[in-house]
């Protein structure tokens, strides 16, 4: 049986735990990146772990890639002690995803996921069951194809068991599966590898071999970049929102934006500011997109431009641009709303059916039209084929539209907004009131 070193259960914020079996130590949590440098793997290494405090690595290598798993010291990870992940996808392939009970009487499972020969960053570690079936859930979600599943009964999401009693057998264990220091020169193994390569070179490549070669390590670079950027978009994402993200979040557009509370909130608090007259020149509309909000003042009298630009200086971001031949202006004010995040999407049917019982008691006739998504085809990588077409996707989305006499922040005090993204909101001074008039998209599976 696999036991947890600590019985006690781990803060949320550590994600390093170790695992034994046999006399054997096995961690997860690591933090896995793609190296780039297929010679001089090591030294990047290195200068990653000095860069982020991080002095404990376990790489793994493949026909197509070098991956490296890093942890620090600080964790009580020591050398000799071996990488889970590792282990597991040197035995089970490029392709699949396994889930088991560490601690079933402590509610902790463990999970590992390897997609195109790769450790899938964020399912190496180990936590409760509905942690742990969340992932699952998000990999599924993503349109990720496993070869092989291997899910315990109890999660009723198919697949077949895992024997990791087996697999975590001494017999078992290589030393490539072993985590080592950074703070020590290169290997015997490394060495000798190294010198295999410049006699290569030295012996001279074929033109072909070459061209090869060179093509093989484009692509391989671009998908190092590619991977880099992914991971730096998402932790701008979890910036943006204050808390931790799932990776397909990047692929969700609802969770870049922000939510219907923060986006009227901060729309509000500008538009309701708005003085109906400045130095003679009337409010006529005011827009707010998120990003900025546009307020349009008519000129009336004797007004003048000169006045405008003097009574709103150092109260707008930018001076009054006028048009119409002076008559009309527009004041731009900046403003930045973060990001929601991600969250779960009700049924289409409940969600349409929450959102116009809403409105409808407020006497609010909301047009919710269906919309195309359409997901975008990712660039073939030099010198590879086009890649599969994209997996259809996982929601549905609905323009929303509506015009009222009510303020936004009472339209949505309370309403069924999950899912529901805004995209602006306009008003308008007619007859002595103000026309709102509100756009949106409700994001629903």
């Amino acid at each position: 049986m696999v036991a947890l070193l600590n019985t006690d259960t781990p803060k949320p914020s550590s994600r390093v735990q170790t695992i034994q079996h046999r006399g054997r130590v096995f961690v997860t949590g690591m933090l896995w990146i793609p190296l780039g440098n297929m010679t001089s793997y090591m030294k990047e290494a290195r200068q990653y772990g000095q860069e982020h405090s991080l002095d404990i690595v376990a790489i793994r290598r493949t026909s197509l890639m070098i991956q490296a798993g890093f942890v620090s010291r600080t964790s009580d990870v020591n050398k000799g002690m071996y990488s889970l992940a590792a282990t597991l996808a040197g035995q089970l392939g490029d392709s699949w995803i396994a889930a088991w009970a560490v601690d079933a009487d402590q509610d902790r499972y463990a999970i590992v996921a390897v997609h195109e020969g790769r450790i899938i960053p964020g399912c190496d570690l180990i936590g409760t069951a509905a942690e742990v079936r969340k992932r699952v859930q998000q990999q599924r979600s993503r349109g990720i194809q496993f070869e092989r599943e291997f899910l315990p009964p109890e999660f009723s999401m198919g697949g077949e068991a895992l024997d990791i009693d087996e697999l975590l057998q001494p017999s078992r264990l290589k030393r490539e599966y072993r985590l080592r220091p950074l703070v020590f020169g290169m290997s015997k193994a490394e060495l000798a590898q190294l010198l295999l390569v410049v006699l290569l070179v030295g012996g001279g490549l074929l033109a072909w071999s070459q061209w090869k070669d060179h093509q093989a390590e484009v692509a391989r670079q671009a998908a190092i970049a590619a991977e880099k950027k992914r991971l730096e978009e998402l932790a701008e994402l979890q910036k943006k929102t204050g808390t931790e993200q799932p990776i397909q979040a990047l692929e969700h557009p609802w969770a870049k934006q922000p939510s219907v509370t923060d986006f009227v909130e901060t729309c509000s608090q500008v538009i309701y500011q708005l003085p109906l007259n400045i130095q003679g020149w009337s409010f006529d509309k005011a827009e707010c997109n998120g990003s900025q909000v546009m307020a349009t003042y008519h000129r009336d009298g004797n007004s003048n431009a000169l006045g405008l630009a003097k009574a709103t200086a150092n109260h707008f971001s930018m001076r009054p641009e006028f048009a119409e031949q002076g008559n009309t202006a527009t004041l731009r004010f900046d403003i930045s709303v973060g990001a929601a995040g991600d969250d779960p999407l009700l049924e289409a049917s409940d969600a349409l059916e929450a959102l116009t019982t809403w409105f409808h008691s407020f006497s609010q006739e909301p047009q919710l039209q269906p919309m195309q998504v359409v997901v975008p085809q990712e660039p073939a990588l030099p010198g590879q084929p086009a890649p599969p077409p994209p997996p259809p996707p996982q929601w549905k989305q609905y323009q929303l539209s509506y015009t009222t006499g009510v303020l936004p922040y009472d339209s949505f005090n309370g309403a069924p907004t999950q899912g529901l993204r805004l995209q602006e909101i306009k008003t308008e001074y007619k007859a002595d009131h103000l026309i709102w008039s509100v756009t949106g998209v409700l994001y629903a599976k």
